[in-house]
């Protein structure tokens, strides 16, 4: 790697719920996704930690070590808008055509770029020429399909896990909130014996039946080779504790930006 290149980078994923921070080595080969070295998420209307991300490893001054994404352009203003003096501005990622990725749909432009990130960094891990199904599962779960040749094709959207449990609570009398803490990290029992116990076997349950039904109707219009799944997002665990087939990637989005950034700059670099 070109030695003008910084070899750390704070990427930013500004979402609807949450805002994830992660700081990336630049310097992993190149044939491998960028390491996350350090990362946390806050909620979008909270206080950001700039302390304690400024006490993570690494040198925040080096020219155009961070860069911004954001399904969420309001939060990502106002986060911008408070960078720490003495930190070299942000890159805004806010134009898809800057993306290392083939996009087929009609309006690249209006698809959500946290899909696209996710895309751009499963096909760096994806194996043997197979085609893609990526699962996102945030606030609102994405099922998106790409092809043996990398190429995104789009997908669907679903409430999430969060959203689901919200609208239960309320727009009922008497049903109570279930976080996702409280689903754990397991399947729970299909037999509810209470009220809680059956809104954890409905959200779990309709949540994987979903995204089994979605992965193998997608999959179908991929061609002959098995789909290769990916699962991300903060549902992510639970749901590949009931999908072994899967790769769990916590962070897929987050890699994906950092893979743009080192892309874009090896670009740059003479």
């Amino acid at each position: 790697m070109n030695t003008s290149i910084p070899s750390r980078l704070l990427a930013v994923d500004v979402g609807n719920s949450r805002i994830k921070f992660g700081l990336f080595d630049l310097a992993t080969a190149a044939g491998d996704l960028p390491e996350l070295i350090e990362s946390m998420a806050v909620a979008p209307d909270g206080p950001v930690p700039w302390a304690e991300i400024g006490g993570w490893p690494g040198e925040f001054e080096i020219r155009s070590s961070s860069i911004v994404a954001a399904s969420n352009p309001d939060a990502r203003d106002m986060l911008v808008s408070g960078w720490p003096d003495g930190w070299s501005r942000p890159c805004v990622l806010d134009d898809v055509d800057r993306l290392p990725l083939k996009v087929r749909l009609e309006e690249p432009s209006r698809t959500g770029i946290d899909r696209l990130l996710n895309a751009v960094a499963a096909n760096r891990l994806a194996t043997d020429n197979r085609p893609l199904i990526i699962v996102d599962s945030g606030t609102a779960t994405t099922v998106d399909a790409v092809d043996a040749d990398g190429v995104f094709l789009g997908g669907a959207i679903l409430p999430g896990f969060g959203l689901l449990a919200r609208s239960l609570q309320r727009y009922t009398t008497l049903l109570p909130l279930v976080t996702l803490e409280e689903l754990g990290t397991g399947p729970p029992p299909v037999v509810g014996g209470d009220t809680t116990a059956a809104i954890k076997s409905g959200l779990f349950y309709g949540q994987l039946g979903a995204v089994r039904e979605l992965a193998a109707a997608l999959g179908d219009t991929l061609g002959d080779k098995e789909a290769e799944m990916f699962l991300t997002g903060g549902g992510g665990p639970l749901l590949a504790s009931a999908l072994p087939e899967a790769r769990l990637v916590p962070h897929l989005g987050l890699h994906g930006l950092a893979e743009v950034f080192r892309v874009d700059t090896s670009e740059m670099s003479p």
